[in-house]
């Protein structure tokens, strides 16, 4: 989308005195909410007197120990969370991979305990990560798929219960699929995600991940900026997530040579390298030793096992199984291999039992703690393992599945029930249902109570749609992330994802195809799919984005038009045709009803509130373009453009000191644009501060070195600052770019 550029020139030509841009101060971002284990309250002189760590974490909450309690705080346990994204148990040596070097986490798992049968409740980022952090069922708290709206502000997280203890708090994540707009930022004082200036883009994002080298870099920044101030013998709760293993599969040199072929592998073994750097540092700090060290997957990678080549759509061991190693503070338990079943519900218990801490979370755990298991003082009693997989059914109107593990048996729920014997069938390769009805029936019976058990009303409650910017952001990363019609009851049964997984590669390599150019071939690909399935709505909005791609303008507005008959509360379909309208402004009228649609559907649409702040502007209703971009920033202040649009709204309303607030605040969150240098020029010009204007405008001929408007601004600021020498030179440069200006502001320098 181009946005034209200022039409402040003549303003700040009618201005007779313009002043330099002295910092302006930056607003800080929003405080999280609070606790829900936790009511505000004074801080009371008692509350220095109470004794016990558990009424200490109640009555104090987050303003963290009070002076006399420094000693407790500093015994206490320092955590370190590790959380390696798609990361399969059998590509570590410690598991047995015998091609895979991967010494750091190795080396782990020889100082603690290996778990050699944990399996993930999700196949599926975000929430598997949630059930990491909360101890909690996706049935309870609410996050079972891609599309899930954020976390339940009821749901208590890991981080929050080490705040509310005196530790210093801090996440380092290396994707959007975990960004702070998740809800996973509740509790952390440091929330760090930032992956670049792309990830502010509404559309077309290529930097929405990071790889590990800058993750730990950061990590290692942090901490020694903790050393710097004095407070590294305060206890810490640092969760790091990795990314690399995940699509695509792309690891640096020397590991992309080193693993030619295997470069997931490859990915594994960069990951782990970047972990020994980690490690390595801690040991040296003197911090490794008492510190709690967990590491494990939010889920495995299934690589074309059971036709899946990725994860999200089955529920086999290949996506389940994850790594677990748990490595207790020096001297608390002898290093051990655990055989039994557990589930990465059971980590926040664990992590809160090991760092010998009582707080209210631990009333919603719905996992066990395994510090028995560790300490070596007997094992609890075996529980079945509960997992799950939404996306079928919330992506593409499939049924979802679940599933329930026994130390040997593994019952799925599906349209086509599946049971498997470990003991004799460990590649789930032989479906016994129909042979031990019996057993089968059993394990059905046990999954029923779990959900009945866990299960929460209010989890159950539908939010927002998945605001369509991150839609976009997940489908950078490879995610078929979208919302299915829900079928009605009277439809019949909804079809099993093992009868489907033809149709979802080819959905699959179809995206593939077009985002790599290759618009004929996905174009013949998705055809061919539409005939097998001529009801299943993402082919004609997939067939829209292909002819999107080719320019094929009018093929691509029939094809959504198509897809929204098919489902229409489909949000991505209604912001592909405005996207298409707003290619040319002639066509804005076309686009402003649906983006009326859009945001009446979803009042968080971020998307829609920018694009109809756009339409307002280029109708020349300042006003109206001011509201929405309000409403956008509303919706996301850490959004760069919303922020800058706003900020030029309020410059084209002459609110030139309110102005600079947002538009300060888009720079600051990595926005480079000539039109934000030019509008803050403009802006600073009119209230009186001319040196840093012209510091701006130099920066908009930085990025832009044809900006006629940039120019000229310049070149007025030098004149009015009586800088004639300067003022002359920059008009003869916008005199050989743009001989319209020039004629019209030429007796001014002569």
């Amino acid at each position: 989308m181009v946005l034209r550029e200022g039409t402040a020139t003549s303003e700040i030509a009618n201005k007779a005195t313009i002043t330099a841009c002295a910092n302006w101060s930056l607003s800080e971002r929003p405080r999280r909410p609070a606790s829900p284990f936790l009511t505000p309250m004074p801080i009371a002189s008692t509350c220095l007197a109470v004794s016990a760590v558990f009424l200490l974490g109640l009555l104090c909450g987050s303003a963290g120990f009070a002076q006399s309690d420094s000693a407790r705080a500093a015994n206490r346990t320092p955590v370190l969370l590790i959380t390696v994204d798609t990361l399969r148990w059998d590509r570590l040596s410690c598991y047995g991979a015998r091609n895979v070097r991967t010494p750091a986490m190795d080396a782990l798992a020889a100082q603690g305990s290996r778990f050699e049968n944990a399996f993930a409740q999700v196949p599926i980022t975000f929430p598997s990560h949630t059930v990491i952090l909360s101890g909690t069922y996706p049935m309870y708290n609410g996050t079972r798929h891609y599309t899930s709206p954020n976390l339940l502000p009821t749901i208590g997280l890991l981080p929050e219960a080490f705040q509310r203890q005196g530790y210093d708090t801090a996440a380092f994540v290396s994707s959007f699929v975990l960004d702070s707009s998740w809800g996973l930022n509740r509790g952390f004082q440091t929330y760090d995600d930032h992956f670049g200036p792309q990830q502010n883009l509404l559309r077309n994002n290529e930097e929405v991940e990071r790889r590990a080298g800058e993750t730990v870099g950061r990590l290692l920044a942090w901490f020694q900026a903790r050393a710097r101030r004095n407070a590294a013998s305060r206890p810490f709760f640092v969760w790091l997530h990795l990314y690399d293993p995940h699509t695509p599969y792309d690891p640096p040199e020397p590991f992309r040579h080193q693993y030619a072929g295997r470069l997931y592998d490859g990915e594994v073994a960069y990951a782990d390298s970047q972990l020994a750097r980690l490690f390595d540092y801690l040991q040296k700090s003197g911090v490794y030793d008492r510190t709690l060290v967990v590491l494990l997957a939010d889920h495995g990678e299934s690589l074309g096992e059971h036709g899946e080549d990725e994860h999200s759509f089955f529920l086999y061991n290949s996506t389940l199984h994850v790594p677990l190693i748990i490595k207790p503070p020096r001297g608390e338990a002898a290093p051990r291999v655990v055989h039994r079943l557990v589930g990465t519900i059971d980590v926040a218990p664990t992590v809160l039992d090991l760092s010998h801490l009582r707080d209210p979370l631990t009333r919603q755990f719905q996992g066990s703690s395994l510090a028995s298991d560790i300490r070596g003082t007997g094992s609890a009693n075996v529980r079945p393992v509960y997992s799950e997989t939404y996306y079928p059914r919330d992506s593409f109107g499939w049924s979802e599945l679940r599933c329930l593990i026994t130390p040997r048996f593994k019952y799925i729920q599906a349209p086509r029930p599946e049971l498997y014997d470990f003991a004799k069938d460990p590649e789930e390769s032989r479906n016994l249902n129909g042979e031990n009805a019996a057993m089968a029936a059993a394990l059905r019976e046990q999954l029923t109570d779990i959900e009945r058990r866990y299960s929460s009303a209010q989890a159950a409650t539908a939010g927002p749609p998945l605001p369509a910017e991150s839609v976009e952001k997940l489908r950078s990363l490879g995610y078929v992330a979208f919302s299915a019609p829900v079928q009605p009851a009277s439809s019949g049964p909804l079809s099993d994802p093992k009868d489907k997984l033809k149709v979802y590669k080819a959905v699959q390599h179809a995206r593939l195809l077009s985002s790599s150019g290759r618009t004929a071939e996905a174009e013949a690909l998705l055809a061919a799919t539409a005939n097998q399935e001529p009801h299943f709505y993402l082919i004609p909005f997939l067939q829209a984005e292909n002819f999107a791609q080719a320019r094929r303008w009018n093929d691509a507005e029939r094809s959504y038009v198509e897809c929204l008959k098919l489902n229409p509360n489909f949000d991505q379909a209604i912001m592909g045709l405005v996207s298409l309208y707003l290619g040319d402004e002639t066509n804005a009228a076309k686009a402003k009803p649906w983006l009326d649609l859009a945001v009446h559907r979803n009042p968080h649409n971020l998307t829609a509130y920018y694009d109809l702040g756009v339409i307002a502007r280029w109708e020349r209703n300042n006003q109206e373009a001011y509201g929405y971009f309000l409403k956008a920033v509303e919706v996301n202040p850490g959004h760069a453009a919303s922020q800058q649009e706003l900020g030029i709204a309020l410059v084209d309303l002459k609110r030139y000191q309110e102005s600079l607030e947002h538009l300060s605040r888009a720079e600051s969150l990595g926005q480079e644009d000539p039109r934000l240098e030019q509008y803050c020029g403009t802006a600073l010009a009119f209230v009186g501060r001319s040196r840093d204007a012209v510091t701006h405008y130099q920066k908009a001929l930085k990025l832009k070195p044809d900006f006629a408007e940039a120019r000229l601004s310049l070149a007025l600021t030098y004149l009015n600052l009586g800088d004639r020498t300067s003022a002359t030179r920059e008009f003869h440069t916008l005199c050989s770019q743009n001989s319209s200006l020039c004629q019209q502001y030429r007796q001014q320098f002569e």
